[in-house]
């Protein structure tokens, strides 16, 4: 069981992609809605009531919860367990006196819902975002075994990143592998030899096709790893846990004072290959520039607070995953290729899991502004 979670702006956006498939012309496309309490399928009725209770919190822009709960396609589940299921895992995550909808889609070869909630409560409150990804995730785990549903290998401990439906459609649809998996292939190959010195791991790379920027302080120690190839950056974090730094080194030689000027180089020469995509966002190709900024670079680094290659710090204390789309259109993946998209003209905005406090209170620090309550 998988969850696809988005926290964004557009209620209305999202919603209007789900009733669009309630009366899709293809019967596979189809979407029923299970339940809701909305009073009305109105859509000017549903804003109205949506803006009702937003008057309680005028100053949160983020009140989108839109997620879809992936099953596995073995899982037999009729409308009325789905629900029961939905509700669980909305109960847990704190969703108990908000306005909702759940939906299941016939699109895909497995059984899937979609959610889609206001944060805001009837009486004002909001349910916190907080560590939603980590908290989900322990969620799904339990239902699993309260359901006897087919279980999901934790995303903390799969030594390989699953192709998502975009990468998996990709491939059906050109008859080639996505760059992500290529990567994978390529280090995987490498690192199943023996005896391997990081010189000979870098060597080898490159020679495949493959440049690496490694998170490397002045001290030369190392904390991380990022991945290019033909274009394409990924940090070790998105490919999975085995390609992380800290894994990487249990499988070759690796000494930080012998292979400090070896790591330097691979550094210069994947700059002058990649140049500003060096400090770009992560899962992107070169055809897109990039400011040098390093604010959400996506550095591979195997610890919070991590130097990064130019002697900033990694402030934020977390990796993002591979496509860390602001305002994506929703699917059934984790998530989808960068910035966001229209569904036959209808524009879905539904924007990244970020703490909305953790930023308020970074801004009220900048600023040595006392703190409002934005929740």
């Amino acid at each position: 069981m998988i969850a696809s979670q988005k926290i964004g702006k557009s209620f209305m956006g999202a919603l209007s992609y789900n009733l669009k498939k309630l009366n899709h012309i293809d019967l596979k496309q189809r979407a029923e809605l299970l339940e809701t309490n909305f009073t009305s399928l109105d859509k000017d009725m549903i804003r109205r009531e949506i803006d009702m209770v937003r008057e309680q919190r005028p100053n949160l822009n983020r009140y989108v919860y839109h997620t879809s709960l992936n099953f596995h396609k073995e899982d037999n589940l009729s409308n009325e367990r789905l629900l029961e299921i939905a509700h669980q895992y909305l109960q847990a995550n704190g969703f108990t006196n908000n306005q909702y909808f759940i939906f299941r889609h016939h699109d895909a070869d497995h059984p899937h819902l979609h959610l889609l909630l206001n944060r805001i409560t009837f009486d004002g409150q909001v349910v916190s975002d907080s560590n939603n990804y980590k908290r989900s995730e322990n969620i799904l785990r339990n239902i699993e075994k309260q359901f006897n549903l087919t279980r999901v290998q934790s995303s903390q401990t799969a030594p390989l990143r699953a192709a998502n439906k975009d990468e998996l459609e990709m491939v059906i649809r050109t008859g080639k592998p996505s760059e992500k998996m290529v990567i994978q292939e390529i280090v995987k190959k490498l690192l199943n030899q023996k005896n391997l010195t990081l010189s000979e791991f870098i060597k080898k790379g490159e020679q495949a096709g493959i440049n690496f920027l490694f998170n490397q302080a002045s001290t030369g120690r190392v904390s991380g790893i990022t991945y290019f190839h033909d274009g394409f950056k990924i940090t070790g974090q998105a490919l999975g846990n085995r390609f992380k730094w800290a894994e990487i080194i249990k499988n070759i030689s690796y000494e930080q004072v012998r292979d400090s000027k070896a790591i330097s180089e691979a550094n210069s020469r994947t700059r002058n290959i990649y140049g500003e995509l060096t400090a770009g966002r992560n899962g992107q190709r070169n055809t897109e520039l990039y400011t040098g900024s390093t604010k959400g670079t996506g550095f591979d680094s195997s610890e919070p607070g991590a130097a990064e290659p130019n002697g900033t710090e990694d402030r934020s204390g977390r990796e993002r995953p591979l496509e860390t789309n602001q305002d994506a259109t929703i699917s059934d993946n984790r998530s989808l290729n960068d910035g966001g998209g229209h569904i036959d003209g209808i524009n879905i905005q539904i924007s990244d899991d970020v703490d909305d406090e953790a930023i308020h209170g970074r801004n009220r620090h900048r600023k040595s502004q006392p703190r409002r309550n934005r929740r």
